[in-house]
């Protein structure tokens, strides 16, 4: 099987993980808004968390969404998220996971 690139989308983060919406077909992806951050941790100064939705990303103009995002006060360094029956499950890389009601 080979992969052959179809789109790019430039996002104005680092894009850690992927998942899909299964009932949507969405994008749902686990960032890290200072990439910094992540390498040189510092709990006085923890790394943020941020997850975005992308709809239609094959369209002329996908739309982008951030759906969760924190300064590292609640969840710090997010890297996946996944959505099932409207409820999203945030992983992280330092610390614990987050489970919100859309």
């Amino acid at each position: 099987m080979n992969l052959t690139q179809v789109k790019v989308l430039k996002l104005d983060t680092l894009v850690d993980n992927l998942s899909i919406d299964p009932s949507s077909g969405d994008i749902l992806v686990g960032c890290h808004p200072n990439g910094q951050k992540l390498f040189i941790y510092d709990p006085n100064n923890p790394p943020s968390s941020q997850v975005l939705r992308i709809q239609n990303i094959l369209s002329e103009k996908p739309t982008v969404t951030i759906v969760y995002a924190n300064n590292g006060s609640v969840l710090q360094g997010s890297s996946v998220a996944s959505v099932y029956d409207r409820k999203l499950l945030i992983g992280t890389l330092y610390h614990r996971a987050l489970y919100c009601e859309l």
